[in-house]
């Protein structure tokens, strides 16, 4: 049975949390799943600030051999970062961990992570790496795959649930719309790419808890 756990940690004990620190305004997400064996996210979206000061700072960190803009939509970017071996701690850990990354998500104070594990053994074995590195860990939640929180969320994380009953209450699935979808980033925050993009995933979500029963 595979467990999804959700957790949260300070921004600096990941990669890109000193450059994130520095630019407040910008965020930061995990553009799709990553085996952490192969990759610590090699493709993120970034947005909320002055982007080409950003992509300095971030050239400029000892762990990054490499940062290109591989797309650019809105005011939103897409890279592709090349990390060096020297990673931190988390990192080195993420890497190594026998888990998937489902989300990961970043801001100037704090990082989130969505993991997929195998088993209970798996997700105990990395929380004890955390702890023995000294790495501030809040664990928000542990489920397996196909279990609903006992509020009904369908897993959803609290972006996508935002997105999902803001739009609704601003009569996006109204016909006719009565929000277009940059009017509903507009109300969020976001550029509408990141807006898209999070209700892609909700959506994706609420078909497999609900419609799909051989999971």
């Amino acid at each position: 049975m595979s467990i999804v756990a959700e957790f949260s940690t300070p921004a600096e004990a990941f990669a890109l949390g000193e450059a994130l620190a520095e630019h407040p305004g910008i965020r930061v997400e995990l553009e799709k799943v990553v085996p952490t064996r192969k990759e610590v996210l090699p493709f993120f979206w970034a947005w909320g600030g002055d982007l080409d000061a950003f992509e300095e700072t971030v050239r400029d960190q000892s762990i990054v051999a490499e940062l290109e803009v591989v797309d650019t939509i809105d005011d939103q970017r897409l890279y592709r970062v090349e990390w060096t071996r020297v990673l931190n701690d988390l990192g080195r850990i993420l890497r190594r961990a026998d888990a998937t990354v489902l989300e990961a998500s970043g801001r100037d104070d704090t990082w989130r992570f969505e993991l997929r594990f195998a088993s209970h053994d798996e997700v105990r074995g990395f929380q004890t790496a955390c702890i023995d590195h000294d790495i501030s860990l809040d664990l928000e939640r542990l489920h397996s795959l196909t279990e609903l929180d006992a509020e009904g969320k369908y897993d959803l994380t609290p972006e996508q649930r935002e997105a999902l009953l803001t739009a609704l209450e601003e009569g996006y699935f109204e016909e006719p719309r009565g929000i277009t979808l940059e009017e509903l980033a507009d109300e969020l925050g976001l550029s509408s790419t990141a807006v898209s993009g999070r209700m892609r995933r909700a959506h994706a979500k609420l078909v497999t808890r609900t419609l799909v029963t051989d999971f």
